[in-house]
């Protein structure tokens, strides 16, 4: 608060002597935010305030002291932010359960609009309060932004679309270098939505690791239009009702994605990993790897299912199991799907036992097969003949 008062008489100065309004100190350096009398700045508004006056001249961090602020905070972008120069928001504890922001009514409790080069760090972005919206929603051309450790609570309600989704990136200009770092992203119809506006307008760069994705309604994570992300280590968990939830959603991803060391469990689903149109080079082909998918519940369901035009992808060392009817473990369908190098993986329908895999011309390279309900047969693929192994238990 005492650093806010500062900033506005001299705002208040410069105006006095003919200059231009909102010539504010530009900010450096730590500074508090919390109700204790030393605090530099009461609110998080109240730093926003300060931000978007005099803007920044070094890189500077707000240290949140613990407790609940209950406003709704807007970040935009702020003079003299760059690579070098970055805005951090973070619990001054290090605990992200004891530093909230918390926005009761609908619409979204962080709202970025064009902000860039900030990192915000152990925090709790809650929404649950709500009836519907976002625990964030970002406008806009945004970039460089990172969040580590943080936890976003959204509206918890049988819903789908992106306007109850506990983050939402919205489609209207590009966003870039966007990361997610062992993150928890708590309910909303969708964790994630985020893509380009086309598939000639791409978001780029987007890092999403280490991160629990827990109760969404009708998907965990869907990006569209989007070139190369990195999705791994996450955690995806859910007990949705939905007959059409998919754990991963990727639509017109392009070039050479990365979708490794993933864990879905989803008691309801239909699918774990869907891929629809997502093209990738021959000599840079895209990644499902190392991925261990379970789904369940009484619809049909697939473990890894490819439609449209995806080209270009080794699927290898990915351990999937059923335990719905009428199951493939992995479904390619019958548009392109050229150069699909499926290794090495461990599939499992633990009602049939039959052979999962469903499709037309790929690569089968000792997939280890479950049991077959004929204890007699062998499976084979393009030739290659692969013997029967023991179920997965």
């Amino acid at each position: 608060m005492k650093t806010l008062n500062k900033i506005i008489g001299a705002a208040l100065l410069s105006i006095s002597l003919n200059s231009f309004a909102g010539d504010c100190p530009a900010l450096s350096g730590k500074y508090t935010i919390g109700k204790n009398q030393g605090a530099d700045f009461s609110s998080v508004n109240e730093a926003v305030t300060a931000l978007n006056c005099g803007g920044i001249e070094s890189s500077v961090t707000f240290q949140l002291e613990p407790g609940v602020y209950s406003e709704r905070m807007n970040l935009s972008a702020v003079q003299g932010a760059s690579t070098y120069n970055t805005i951090t928001f973070e619990s001054k504890s290090g605990d992200n359960t004891s530093t909230v922001v918390s926005y009761p009514s609908s619409d979204a409790t962080l709202v970025m609009n064009g902000a860039a080069y900030v990192t915000m760090r152990n925090i709790t972005i809650r929404h649950s309060v709500a009836v519907y919206g976002n625990a964030m929603r970002v406008d806009g051309k945004t970039h460089h932004i990172n969040f580590s450790g943080v936890i976003f609570d959204g509206v918890e309600v049988a819903r789908t679309g992106a306007n109850s989704a506990a983050i939402y990136f919205t489609s209207n200009a590009a966003k870039t270098d966007i990361s997610f770092q062992d993150c928890e992203i708590n309910n909303g119809s969708i964790g994630i939505v985020k893509g380009g506006e086309n598939a000639d307008a791409m978001d780029s760069r987007t890092s999403i690791t280490g991160t629990l994705f827990f109760n969404q309604y009708e998907t965990g994570l869907a990006l569209t239009n989007e070139d190369a992300p990195v999705i791994t280590n996450n955690v995806v968990s859910s007990l949705s009702s939905f007959k059409g939830f998919t754990a991963m959603n990727f639509d017109h991803v392009s070039n050479k994605m990365m979708i490794s060391t993933n864990i879905i469990t989803i008691a309801n689903g239909a699918f774990g990993i869907a891929l629809n149109n997502c093209l990738a080079k021959s000599t840079d082909m895209g990644n499902v790897n190392n991925n261990s998918i379970s789904v369940g519940g009484k619809e049909q369901a697939c473990g890894i299912q490819l439609t449209g035009t995806t080209d270009n992808q080794i699927i290898n060392f990915n351990r999937i199991k059923l335990t719905t009817t009428g199951n493939q473990a992995y479904y390619k369908n019958g548009a392109t799907g050229n150069n699909v190098n499926l290794t090495n993986n461990i599939m499992y329908d633990l009602k049939t036992g039959g052979y999962t895999i469903i499709g037309n011309t790929y690569k089968d390279y000792f997939n280890q097969l479950p049991g077959q309900s004929n204890t007699e047969m062998t499976a084979s693929a393009n030739g290659i003949s692969v013997e029967k192994v023991s179920p997965i238990k």
